[in-house]
């Protein structure tokens, strides 16, 4: 076996996909990958993206392969996040849909939609800079992957309330987090530029009173100017400035 086919096959230990830039940084041509896979070694999944004969492959193998050969920003994102750190395990896992963040605009592969996954790719705004210590990694099929922390996660579920539903949805999630880290949360929500996103969070953390709400200085988060509607139909909560269903004025009257 020669060295390259060798380092092939270590590799293919490690990634169930790899990458032709990948190859191409150690040496390894496309015509070598060609021959592989005339020889039977490699098989193609699509143009540029080769994986072991008959091997089956996930959604995971194809973010491992991007974050860490390709040092792409995409990252496991809010519901799945949740999902696969065992936060919204009622959720089902089976037809799931994969969410991908990323907080820039970036060109997903083709290749990624090219296969069964339902992937959803989000290009985040929740923060302008994603730090080393908000992401985790996660095994997933066998396959390490950077994913949010469960506190971003949270986050990137309330930027997706946009109607009742969603925003019921959120809050029964949220019903449920009674052990989010303060200090975390402090600091993703003084980063954060979306004032939507901190007023639903702090309106929820107020409506369930965890008891981690204490422990945050909301002197410390801008939270903007002016009403921002999320439900059409709703109230707007005098506190937080924002539209929310009518099932749950009853705050509002507690806060007085």
């Amino acid at each position: 076996m020669s060295t390259k086919l060798k380092w092939i096959n270590d590799q293919l230990s490690q990634f169930e996909l790899l990458l032709m830039p990948y190859l191409n940084q150690h040496n390894i041509s496309r015509s070598h990958v060609q021959n592989y896979v005339k020889s039977g070694w490699l098989e193609v999944v699509a143009n540029g993206v080769y994986k072991k004969p008959n091997k089956t492959i996930s959604w995971s193998s194809a973010l491992a392969a991007l974050q860490l050969q390709q040092f792409s920003s995409l990252h496991l994102a809010g519901l799945s996040s949740l999902a696969h750190q065992g936060v919204s395990h009622y959720l089902p896992m089976g037809n799931e849909i994969i969410q991908f963040n990323s907080i820039k605009p970036i060109r997903t592969p083709k290749w990624l939609s090219s296969q069964q996954w339902q992937i959803e790719y989000k290009c985040s705004k929740i923060l302008d800079e994603v730090h080393e210590k908000d992401l985790t990694e996660l095994t997933v099929n066998n396959q390490m992957i950077k994913a949010s922390v469960i506190e971003l996660a949270v986050l990137e579920v309330l930027e997706k309330v946009f109607d009742e539903n969603s925003f019921i949805f959120a809050s029964e999630l949220f019903q449920g987090l009674t052990s989010l880290r303060p200090r975390k949360l402090q600091s993703l929500l003084e980063r954060s530029p979306s004032v939507k996103v901190k007023r639903l969070f702090l309106f929820l953390a107020h409506y369930y009173q965890h008891p981690w709400l204490k422990r945050l200085d909301e002197s410390k988060v801008e939270l903007g100017s002016g009403n921002r509607q999320i439900v059409k139909g709703g109230y707007v909560d005098r506190q937080y400035k924002i539209t929310v269903p009518l099932k749950f004025k009853e705050v509002e009257l507690e806060n007085g």
